[in-house]
């Protein structure tokens, strides 16, 4: 089961880079898939950068950092512990974003919402991995 539940998170992180990038890449252009709008709304409000960052890289910045904690855990199972806890730090984050696009820019992008999605779905296999590790250390 950890080699499913680590391929689950491996294919998350990339899932996730790729939406990041794709939102970076764009630079604020939004192209929305047909059947959705909102992507320019979004990535043009005052809300999509932080500090002058944008937050498409800091989503692409935390997708990484996933990915590379689900490959450093393959050699160190300590880095569950670690993995876990930044897959939780995405809840407060996604509340924050979601209340940001439905309450103050009253728009939705759909590449957002997959990249949230994403960072929430992370949280499970992260769960299950650290769980493994804490039955076979006991």
């Amino acid at each position: 089961m950890k080699i499913i539940w680590t391929a689950i998170l491996l294919c998350l992180s990339i899932i996730g880079i790729a939406t990041s990038s794709y939102l970076e890449y764009l630079g604020g252009v939004g192209v929305c898939p047909v059947g959705f709008s909102g992507c320019e709304v979004v990535l043009h409000s005052p809300y999509s950068k932080i500090f002058g960052v944008s937050l498409s890289l800091l989503g692409l910045i935390w997708f990484t950092g996933l990915l590379l904690l689900t490959i450093l855990s393959l050699y160190q199972r300590r880095i569950l512990n670690i993995l876990l806890s930044y897959s939780l730090v995405s809840v407060p984050s996604v509340i924050i974003l979601v209340w940001i696009e439905v309450a103050l820019v009253r728009s939705i992008c759909i590449y957002c919402t997959i990249a949230h999605l994403v960072g929430l779905t992370s949280i499970l296999p992260s769960y299950k991995l650290w769980k493994t590790f804490q039955k076979t250390e006991n």
